[in-house]
C-alpha cells in the first residue's frame, strides 16, 4: 500500500459530522506554515489525508466554498493553499514543480508576485484568510491553561522545542493575568527562573547572553522585548540554533514562529519602534505577506 492509499485508507475515522476533515491550520494551530512538521509525523499524515479528502470534494465552487466556511478562515501563509481549494482544476506554471502534499508551494516559481499578492487580497477580503488568526484558533481549543513545565522540564527546553506554542500560551496567560486574582501555580525547580515573570509580568533582569532562558521569562511575563529594546546589536546575531544561542538569535526563533502575516509583524515592529538598522535583518528573516 502507497503512502496515499495509506492516507485514503485512514480518512473516513477522521470526518466530522458533514463529512470533512479539519483543514490542517485547523487541526494543528501551532504549526507555522513551514515547520518540519509537516513533512514528518502527525503532520504530514494530516496533510496527506487533507489532500486526499479535497481530490474526492466536489469541484464546484459552491461545495468548496460551503467546505471552508464551516471552518476558520487560514493564516495568510496558507493562501495558496486555500486558493487551490477554491480553484482546484486551475493550472499555474509555478505548480509544475510543487509538492501538493505540502500545499505546492515550492520556492521555484516564476510566476510575477503581484499575482499572488491579489489573490492574498481578494482571499482575506472574502474572509477565507485572516490576520494572527491562528493563535484565535489555538484558544478555542483549550480546555483552562496546560502549564507548560507539564512537558517540558525546563523553559530553555519549551523555548527552543515547543516555540509556537509557548506563545500562544504566553498570550492566553498575559489576558489572565490582567484580571482580578491572578495566581499562578506554584512553578517546578525547573523553572523556578520564571516564577517572579509568570506572577508578576515583570522579566527583569534580562541577560541577553542566556537567549532561550530570557525568552522563555519574557514568555512567562506576556512581553517579548525585541533586540533593540535590550540594546543589543546586529553585532549580536551569530545565526545560531544551538542550545547555547544569544538572545537575538533566541528572538530570530521565536519571531520565526509567531508571525503568519506582515500587518502581525508590522504592528510589533511599530509598537516597538524598530530602528533602520535592524530592518533589513528583520526582512531577511522574517519573510512573510
Amino acid at each position: 500500500m502507497d503512502w496515499k492509499e495509506s492516507c485514503r485508507s485512514r480518512l473516513r475515522e477522521h470526518l466530522d459530522a458533514h463529512g470533512d476533515i479539519a483543514p490542517p491550520w485547523e487541526r494543528f494551530p501551532d504549526y507555522e506554515r513551514y515547520t518540519i512538521g509537516w513533512r514528518m509525523g502527525s503532520g504530514e499524515d494530516w496533510l496527506g489525508m487533507w489532500w486526499v479528502f479535497l481530490e474526492q470534494l466536489a469541484p464546484d465552487r459552491e461545495t468548496r466554498v460551503a467546505y471552508l466556511r464551516r471552518h476558520p478562515p487560514a493564516p495568510i501563509t496558507w493562501a495558496e493553499a486555500v486558493h487551490k481549494v477554491l480553484h482546484p482544476t486551475e493550472e499555474r506554471a509555478d505548480d509544475e514543480d510543487g509538492d501538493e502534499e505540502d500545499g505546492g508551494e515550492e520556492d521555484g516559481g516564476e510566476e510575477d508576485p503581484s499575482a499572488a499578492a491579489a489573490r492574498r487580497s481578494a482571499l482575506l477580503e472574502q474572509g477565507f484568510i485572516a490576520v494572527d488568526v491562528s493563535f484565535t484558533i489555538w484558544l478555542s481549543q483549550q480546555d483552562g491553561v496546560r502549564w507548560p513545565w507539564e512537558s517540558y522540564e525546563t523553559p530553555e527546553k519549551a523555548a527552543r522545542y515547543n516555540t509556537r506554542e509557548l506563545w500562544f500560551w504566553s498570550r492566553q496567560v498575559a489576558e489572565l493575568r490582567r484580571g482580578d486574582g491572578w495566581m499562578p501555580p506554584a512553578v517546578p525547580e525547573g523553572w523556578r527562573a520564571c516564577a517572579t515573570a509568570l506572577a508578576s509580568g515583570d522579566a527583569e533582569p534580562i541577560a541577553p547572553r542566556d537567549g532561550l532562558l530570557s525568552l522563555a521569562r519574557l514568555l512567562c511575563a506576556g512581553d517579548v522585548k525585541a533586540p533593540w529594546q535590550l540594546g543589543l546589536e546586529l553585532a549580536d546575531f551569530a545565526d545560531s540554533f544551538d542550545d547555547d544561542m544569544g538572545y537575538v538569535d533566541a528572538f530570530r526563533l521565536w519571531g520565526m514562529s509567531a508571525f503568519d502575516d506582515a500587518h502581525q509583524l508590522r504592528s510589533y515592529l511599530e509598537a516597538t519602534r524598530v530602528p533602520p538598522g535592524w530592518e533589513a535583518w528583520i526582512a531577511e528573516q522574517f519573510p512573510v505577506d
